[in-house]
C-alpha cells in the first residue's frame, strides 16, 4: 500500500472521533428542533387530533356508567380496538400526522429562516435532515403511541362484563396493542420521509399530500393489478396479520407479498426519501 493510499484511510481513533462529532451535531439539531417545536401551535392541534378516536369508547364507557342496564355495544373490546385501528388509526391519524410534521420539516424552517442558523454551522446537510427527521417522528410517535394506549384501555369499556378489565393485562391482547403500535410506528417513519421530501423539493405541497393521502392511497391500494405494490398502504396492511379485514382484503385480490419484502420495501423507502431530501436542501441557496 502506498503512503498516499494509507493517508486516505482514516485511522480507528480518527473515525471514532468523526462518529462521535456527528452523534454531537446530531443531538444539538434534535435538541433545537425539539425547542421549536414546543413553542408552535402545531403539537396541540395534533395532540387532539391523534386523541380523537378515545372518544367514541369513552362516550360509550360514561354512558354504561351512567346507564348500567343500557350496556351493550356489540362487539367486544378487541374487535373494537382492531377495528379503530383498521380504519381511523391507518387511514385518518397516521395521514394527518405524517402529513402536517412531513411538510414542516424542512419547508417550514426554510420560510420561518430558523434553518440558517443550522447551516451556518459546519453540519452537514444529511445530519440537518436526519435530526429534523428524527425530532418529527419522535413527536408524532408519542402522540400515536399515547392515542393508542388510551384508546386500547378505554376500548375495554365496550365489553358487557365491568370485570372484563383483567383481560386488558392479559399477555396476548398486550402482543396485539404492542405489534400494532410497531407497525404503525414504522409506517409513521415511511410517510414522514416521504412527506419530508416533499416539503424539501416543493414550497407548498399540501394539495399534493392530500391527493396522495386520501386519492392514490387510498383508491389504488384496492386495485387488483399489482400497480397497488406502488402504495405504502399496501405494505403496512400486509403487516397486520391478525386482522380479518386486512385478510379478506387479500384473499378478494390475490396473494400478497411477504412480510419481509414489505418490511424491505417500507426501509428503501425511508432511505431513498431522506437521501432526495438531502439533495435538496443541498442544491438549494438559504438566504
Amino acid at each position: 500500500m502506498s503512503a498516499t493510499a494509507a493517508q486516505s484511510v482514516p485511522s480507528a481513533p480518527d473515525a471514532r472521533r468523526n462518529v462521535s462529532l456527528r452523534l454531537g451535531q446530531l443531538r444539538t439539531v434534535i435538541a433545537l428542533s425539539l425547542r421549536i417545536a414546543r413553542q408552535g401551535k402545531r403539537l396541540w392541534i395534533l395532540a387532539l387530533v391523534a386523541l380523537l378516536p378515545a372518544v367514541p369508547p369513552l362516550i360509550f364507557l360514561l354512558t354504561s356508567v351512567l346507564f348500567p342496564k343500557e350496556r351493550t355495544f356489540g362487539v367486544g373490546a378487541m374487535e373494537f380496538f382492531k377495528g379503530t385501528i383498521g380504519t381511523v388509526y391507518l387511514h385518518v391519524v397516521l395521514y394527518v400526522l405524517a402529513l402536517v410534521y412531513g411538510l414542516a420539516v424542512i419547508s417550514d424552517e426554510v420560510e420561518g429562516k430558523t434553518l440558517v442558523h443550522l447551516l451556518l454551522r459546519p453540519i452537514p446537510r444529511w445530519v440537518v435532515v436526519v435530526g429534523k427527521f428524527l425530532t418529527a417522528w419522535l413527536i408524532t410517535a408519542l402522540l400515536l403511541v399515547g392515542s393508542l394506549t388510551l384508546t386500547y384501555a378505554l376500548s375495554w369499556g365496550v365489553e358487557k362484563d365491568p370485570g372484563a378489565w383483567k383481560h386488558a393485562f392479559a399477555y396476548s391482547n398486550l402482543r396485539i396493542l404492542l405489534l400494532d403500535s410497531s407497525v404503525l410506528l414504522f409506517a409513521l417513519a415511511a410517510y414522514l420521509a416521504f412527506f419530508t421530501c416533499v416539503g424539501a423539493w416543493f414550497r407548498h405541497g399540501e394539495r399534493f399530500g392530500v391527493v396522495f393521502c386520501f386519492g392514490w392511497e387510498s383508491l389504488i391500494t384496492y386495485l387488483p393489478a399489482k400497480l397497488k405494490w406502488l402504495t405504502l398502504k399496501y405494505h403496512v396492511q400486509t403487516l397486520f396479520p391478525h386482522s380479518v379485514a386486512t385478510a379478506r382484503f387479500f384473499s378478494l385480490r390475490g396473494k400478497p407479498l411477504s412480510e419481509t419484502t414489505c418490511i424491505a420495501i417500507l426501509l428503501a423507502t425511508i432511505v431513498v426519501f431522506l437521501a432526495l431530501a438531502v439533495r435538496s436542501l443541498r442544491r438549494r441557496e438559504i438566504r
